[in-house]
């Protein structure tokens, strides 16, 4: 794949009404789509008549693909990453086409894009403008945009038109040394993988896509690609099959010379895959914890990680992960693509998307405050929205902690009333940000629609999932204040800032009459650890596993007034309660360990053992008898030795096997005990512990 050299993009925005902006597009586009018009990708909920269409939630539908001309139909919504999105498929030399109201009506602008975060019983009528005076800032800013805002302007006369993608793909001589790189920790030494990063348009995934190729005719047997979704692996997938010489397939397997690709999500990955190689394509988007899973169970791996991307960013993947990828591999190496092989280098189009949605922020590791004191304050989002430095820092500090920042968090934060924004700062920089949005209040007639299962209004999600799936109905009337984001400056963590962020939140949220705090997030010990640390207490764990970060929806409570002190008691206790039940049915695939850390403490009253069962627990200590004929007894047994305290290390394998009936050979496996003899002597062992104990 050639550069295209000097083929820059255009941004062309016409600001008027719909009629207007079709009539003024229908006299300049090209023929048709079976035509000069080929590759046109129309954004929108429907085109003219003949030219097919995407609604901007469908947008990931077309990745993988290229378009020539690129038309953005915001009157029906501008959604900042399908905008992002399509962007990136739009090749050099044509327009980005996008239409909007007048320019005085963008900051009262009713958006259709809103109403993704227009929680009940907002409309988008009432709903801020902020996000879209932003931008329009911003593109009036920018020399490169074209602004066509009357009627009667003429300029430009002629949209432009991208040429046609060449039919032979010839890589650039960066993208064959990054091929090379990939064909090495494949046939070279084993535990030594590559982080492959570049900026979006720059041939990353055709890059992944032709190696895999090569590989499987040359003799591999097994690759595997982990995505966050299927259209994240569309393009290293088309270009598997193109090197190959066969058509594109939507399947989730391909056979290439004598070997098989085959792509996963996350959450689907099999444990006992036996791949020579494993591609993980858009790692920024996938959480860490989960990474880490991946580094721990292939040998050969590569990480391709877009840098600055909608879906996730990889400078904030690479400041979370090289600590553990340096821990768990050291001999890694990284590689990064830094021309662009679909449009020209410094295209103003890229430059313009990036800045206006802060696709490009990054933090400064030099500058964290030095050890200056560091001070909480609630910040007024209003002020937040004028102010582009502040904006970026607080962005930037997002990005860098979360694996899913994306720009619709950007509108969110701007748009959605119910935000509310705190930051630490030390010397005039932000070293910690927290991002709450209050919920619940629900009227009577509304919640009592929710628990009988006739309404799901937009928003409210702690409520409603306590509500809902966990039977505390009165948590819908409660208001709450939930933790979205919470993020602390990489050189600034472990002093204590993040809880400082919380304890402030908590003080603000008693002031206001609010009576819950709580949280919601991918479950792993670590943030665990924290959230228990501010406060906070388990009430309800997901049984769907999130397909990108492989992990259960974890839901904590902490009361701040007396009616939320008195829900968060009752919940966290009917939590513990049925979490050992769970364990053997919904949650059967938690993480070992994470069920052994959720369960210390439990209340162990109905799990209690008399003198008969305590002789039977001699005898099952000694080997007078079998484990498998005292499944009730030694559930009872477990439970309470984990609830008491139990080293995690030794109680995750046998709470794999007894409590969540797990195959004890796959246990041995995991675990890396040597066999079933071996298993139960740790289990024996540990039930002397609990007899001795009385």
């Amino acid at each position: 794949m050639a550069g295209i050299g000097g083929a820059q993009r255009r941004l062309v925005v016409l600001a008027g009404t719909r009629a207007w902006a079709q009539e003024w597009l229908a006299s300049r586009m090209p023929a048709g789509p079976g035509d000069d018009g080929s590759g046109v990708l129309w954004v929108a909920d429907d085109a003219p008549p003949s030219w097919p269409s995407v609604p901007a939630s469908r947008v990931t539908q077309v990745l993988g693909s290229e378009s020539r001309l690129l038309v953005f139909n915001g009157h029906d919504g501008l959604h900042p990453d399908a905008l992002a999105a399509a962007c990136g498929t739009l090749r050099g030399g044509g327009d980005c086409v996008v239409l909007m109201p007048p320019l005085d009506d963008w900051p009262h602008f009713a958006d259709p894009d809103k109403q993704r975060f227009a929680a009940y019983p907002h409309v988008v009528d009432a709903l801020p403008g902020r996000f879209l005076a932003r931008l329009h800032a911003q593109w009036c800013a920018a020399g490169a945009v074209v602004q066509v805002v009357t009627p009667e302007a003429t300029q430009p006369t002629t949209l432009r038109v991208a040429p046609a993608a060449p039919v032979a793909i010839e890589p650039t001589a960066a993208q064959w040394d990054a091929i090379a790189a990939v064909e090495r920790v494949a046939r070279g030494h084993a535990r030594r993988p590559l982080v492959l990063t570049a900026d979006r348009g720059r041939g990353k995934s055709t890059v992944l896509g032709i190696a895999v190729a090569r590989l499987l005719q040359g003799g591999v047997r097994n690759i595997s690609v982990i995505a966050p979704h299927r259209a994240a692996s569309a393009t290293l997938w088309r270009h598997a099959a193109l090197t190959a010489g066969m058509a594109p397939s939507t399947d989730d397997a391909l056979c290439i010379g004598g070997g098989t690709l085959r792509r996963y999500q996350p959450a689907d990955w099999p444990h006992d895959d036996a791949a020579d190689l494993v591609i993980v394509d858009e790692a920024a988007a996938i959480a860490v914890a989960t990474l880490e899973q991946v580094l721990a169970r292939a040998n050969r791996i590569v990480f391709g990680s877009t840098v600055h991307g909608y879906e996730g960013s990889g400078r904030g993947f690479a400041l979370r992960f090289q600590r553990a990828l340096s821990r768990a591999m050291p001999q890694w190496h990284g590689l990064q693509l830094d021309t662009p092989v679909r449009w020209a280098d410094g295209d103003p189009l890229e430059a313009c998307i990036h800045r206006a949605l802060l696709l490009d922020v990054d933090i400064d590791l030099d500058d964290a405050g030095n050890d200056a004191e560091v001070e909480c304050s609630l910040c007024d989002v209003e002020r937040l929205a004028h102010d582009e430095p502040l904006l970026r820092q607080v962005f930037g500090l997002l990005v860098s902690a979360h694996y899913q920042t994306r720009p619709s968090d950007l509108r969110q934060l701007l748009d959605n009333p119910d935000v509310r924004v705190w930051l630490a700062q030390a010397d005039g920089r932000v070293v910690g940000v927290l991002m709450g949005v209050c919920e619940g209040g629900i009227d009577d007639g509304m919640a009592a629609r929710i628990l009988r299962a006739e309404r799901r209004p937009r928003g409210h999600l702690m409520p409603q999932s306590l509500a809902v799936h966990a039977g505390f109905g009165e948590c819908l009337r409660l208001r709450l204040l939930r933790v979205q984001r919470i993020a602390v400056h990489p050189s600034r963590r472990c002093e204590g800032i993040g809880r400082e962020l919380v304890r402030h939140a908590v003080h603000w949220a008693g002031g206001e009459g609010i009576d819950l705090l709580g949280c919601a997030y991918g479950v792993e010990r670590e943030l665990l650890a924290f959230w228990r640390a501010c406060g906070l207490s388990p009430v309800r764990i997901g049984v769907r596993v999130d397909p990108a970060s492989a992990a259960h929806s974890m839901f904590m409570l902490m009361g701040v007034g007396d009616a939320g002190v008195n829900l968060t008691q009752r919940a966290h206790r009917r939590f513990l309660d049925d979490l050992p039940w769970s364990l053997g049915a919904s949650l059967r695939d938690l993480d070992s360990a994470l069920a052994v850390e959720l369960l210390r403490g439990r209340d162990c009253a109905d799990v209690t053992l008399d003198a008969a069962q305590h002789a039977e627990l001699r005898r099952l200590a000694q080997g007078a008898r079998q484990p498998d004929t005292a499944d009730a007894l030694l559930w009872r047994a477990l439970v309470a030795l984990v609830a008491a305290g139990a080293d995690a290390a030794t109680a995750a394998p046998l709470c794999a096997w007894r409590l969540q009936h797990h195959d004890p050979a796959a246990v041995c496996a995991c675990y890396g005990i040597a066999g079933r003899a071996a298993l139960e002597q740790r289990l024996r062992a540990l039930i002397e512990t609990l007899r001795r104990s009385g």
